[in-house]
């Protein structure tokens, strides 16, 4: 058994995977006559793998999906307009590692939602950060922080992520100063993180959304600048659902 002293020693400095397997590796090295430097090696590895896993943990807990989806059970024979090849090329990532956008634009219920989230399972894989809100959901939490001054905070919250998956838009139009916040985030991002949008409106629709048509045409023209466009034109998953639930 390790040594009080050294257990102790090994909290403080905070090693938990090493300390975790600590016991079955001495074991280990007594059994397979390990040397001092591969018995070493083999517990530095096992905290390198603690450290690697938390971190994971912690990224996907940050990126706020709403669900846990893949690309693996999305049905791509039910909206033949989607080019699956096209799809799988995106989950490479190579979007986000050149920091261009992605705009999917369908009605509702035809998978925008869960291929963003698929998308996004992809970046947390790879290692970048990602942060999956509504639209409404930035914009209220934006507003409210002008009214306790921590706007400032509040928006790198949304700059800072590698993807920035944004759901929903289209369905409100906004407010002047709304219109501003949305903007601003769209604005500090360009060139610098990607953005992923899912949208009911066309972009010759947007203008009723934004309403300012200055702000439009600026926010369009640096979204659209290093991004891929996704039409989907297909029937609602959840109406297809419904009415094989009746069927039955």
């Amino acid at each position: 058994m390790p040594s009080t002293t050294l257990l102790k020693n090994l909290r403080n400095l905070r090693l938990s995977g090493l300390l975790d397997s600590l016991e079955v590796r001495v074991e280990q090295a007594k059994i397979d006559n390990l040397s001092y430097s591969e018995f070493l090696e083999t517990l530095v590895e096992d905290e390198i793998n603690r450290r690697t896993d938390n971190k994971k943990k912690r990224m996907f807990k940050k990126a706020k999906l709403p669900f846990e989806k893949g690309l693996d059970e999305f049905d791509f024979l039910f909206q033949p307009s989607i080019k699956k090849r096209e799809i799988l090329e995106l989950s490479t990532c190579s979007f986000v590692k050149d920091r261009e956008n992605l705009i999917f634009i369908g009605q509702p219920g035809t998978g925008k939602t869960h291929l963003s989230v698929a998308l996004g399972l992809k970046a947390l894989s790879k290692g970048y950060s990602v942060l999956f809100t509504t639209v409404w959901q930035m914009i209220n939490t934006l507003t409210q922080s002008r009214a306790d001054l921590s706007y400032q905070q509040k928006l790198k919250i949304y700059l800072k992520p590698d993807l920035l998956i944004l759901d929903e838009l289209g369905y409100r139009s906004m407010a002047e100063s709304t219109v501003e916040d949305f903007f601003e985030i769209i604005s500090a991002r360009y060139e610098k993180g990607s953005v992923i949008i899912t949208s009911n409106r066309s972009f010759d629709q947007w203008g009723k959304v934004f309403l300012d048509k200055t702000l439009t045409t600026a926010i369009l023209d640096r979204l659209v600048h290093h991004c891929h466009t996704i039409v989907i034109k297909g029937d609602s998953y959840r109406v297809k659902n419904r009415s094989n639930q009746k069927s039955n």
